[in-house]
């Protein structure tokens, strides 16, 4: 897939995007742990992150198309359901349906609720386009050992273009090496502000590429958390250099919770 989502001059209800679900829950990861949102996520995703928790959301295949209205309609039916603290856009990565967004953004800013944009942080480009109408930009910093490939350039400049709205969330694995920390802190470390970094060791999963393939004879591989002590000592280095630094796990396994 390419960092350029097409333009659009079609109307709002001509518009459709791979909506996988709208829901409500509780904001299970991030600086906004325990906040009321209502979730959109949408599918598909450019990128295959080892520890992937939403692979039924990778590709649009098999999800219903859904117009602005829709969407609107049923996020509308949910704010008058219960008090809400924010929207949050999820995938997959929400910017690949950036001409959906620039007409969806509008309406629901209506409803007077911040809007969380969770990305992968990888098309800078895209998010200029909607930058102006998010709140929050909940920015993953995508590390080699976990995806195969590196994104420090396209990392800074979505940090840059989104100043003091981002911060920077950092899935943790046994992977995860001392050189990925030091690179990250420095990245960081060229904004101004520095955004604050979430440390979020990773819920043990079975490697995506397992969960993708058929074959029954390969063997299992696990993605698990760094040992407490690394885990400690990285945040403890990391704490010295930035101004705002938290360890927090994803919490929706541990709540039972979406």
């Amino acid at each position: 897939m390419t960092d350029l989502a097409p333009m659009s001059d079609a109307p709002s209800d001509a518009l459709r995007a791979p909506v996988s679900e709208i829901f409500s829950s509780l904001q299970g990861e991030g600086l906004h742990l325990g906040e009321r949102h209502v979730f959109i996520r949408f599918a598909g995703c450019p990128w295959r992150c080892r520890y992937c928790d939403t692979p039924d959301s990778l590709t649009d295949e098999g999800h219903s198309r859904s117009t602005v209205q829709e969407v609107l309609e049923r996020v509308g039916e949910l704010v008058r359901d219960r008090p809400h603290a924010g929207i949050s856009l999820t995938g997959g990565e929400p910017l690949l349906q950036t001409a959906f967004l620039e007409s969806l953004l509008p309406g629901l800013k209506t409803l007077g609720l911040k809007i969380h944009l969770e990305t992968s942080a990888t098309h800078p480009h895209l998010f200029q386009r909607v930058a102006d109408d998010v709140d929050v930009v909940a920015a993953d910093i995508k590390l080699p050992s976990a995806i195969g490939r590196p994104f420090w350039a396209e990392h800074e400049e979505v940090f840059r273009r989104a100043g003091e709205k981002a911060f920077a969330k950092l899935v943790l694995t046994s992977q995860t090496t001392d050189e990925e920390m030091e690179e990250t802190v420095n990245l960081l470390l060229r904004l101004s502000p520095p955004p604050p970094l979430v440390l979020q060791p990773v819920t043990p999963v079975t490697d995506l590429d397992f969960r993708l393939q058929d074959a029954q004879s390969a063997a299992p591989a696990a993605v698990i958390p760094p040992p407490p002590a690394r885990l400690v000592s990285w945040w403890d280095w990391a704490r010295q250099k930035l101004p705002s630094v938290k360890l927090i796990s994803q919490m929706h396994p541990i709540w039972g919770l979406p």
